[in-house]
């Protein structure tokens, strides 16, 4: 909500009745969020004189940064789920993207033949231990710039909870988190 008022207008703030309205929170738990997302570095608070917590709030160019980058912010805020191992339905997918991409009599044959290649290069790091997140970032960012749908569907299947959480340690060790 904030990224999307800062691109509207970047010195506009959100109040704290108006954040809690939308996300249909309780004062207690915004509090707690916004504190935490401002010693983060994500957000910057306006802050009264005196009374309440904070009178407004905007995105940084730090959480610009991270609503930005899909990969990551999946990583530093995954969804919820006890399950810590990528499915094989994940590993399906992939596969199922390797098969179709080499198939495709739309994308020149070198082209093809480096997507399949980075494609399963992704799906060696989500088989280790602990994959590296900037290695499967690379890969897919190369990816995309290849091609832009074969991209789009390799990200759909990367964004899903099971890699995040399997990515999540390995990004916070690399990004310092």
């Amino acid at each position: 909500m904030l990224y999307e008022c800062f691109k509207e207008h970047p010195y506009n703030r959100m109040t704290s009745n108006e954040l809690k309205e939308t996300l249909n929170i309780g004062q207690k738990e915004l509090q707690f969020n916004v504190i935490y997302l401002e010693e983060k570095g994500l957000l910057e608070l306006q802050k009264p004189l005196e009374g309440s917590l904070f009178v407004g709030a905007r995105i940084t160019p730090k959480g610009i940064d991270l609503v930005e980058d899909e990969i990551q912010l999946d990583i530093v805020f995954p969804a919820q789920s006890t399950e810590t191992s990528i499915s094989t339905e994940i590993f399906d997918e992939l596969q199922h993207l390797i098969h179709e991409t080499s198939k495709s009599n739309e994308i020149n044959p070198d082209t093809k033949e480096l997507i399949v290649e980075e494609i399963a290069e992704i799906q060696k790091q989500l088989k280790l231990s602990e994959p590296s997140y900037a290695e499967v970032k690379k890969l897919t960012e190369r990816i995309k710039n290849h091609n832009s749908d074969i991209g789009r569907r390799l990200l759909a299947i990367i964004r899903k909870p099971d890699i995040a959480r399997a990515l999540s340690n390995s990004a916070k060790k690399e990004l310092g988190i």
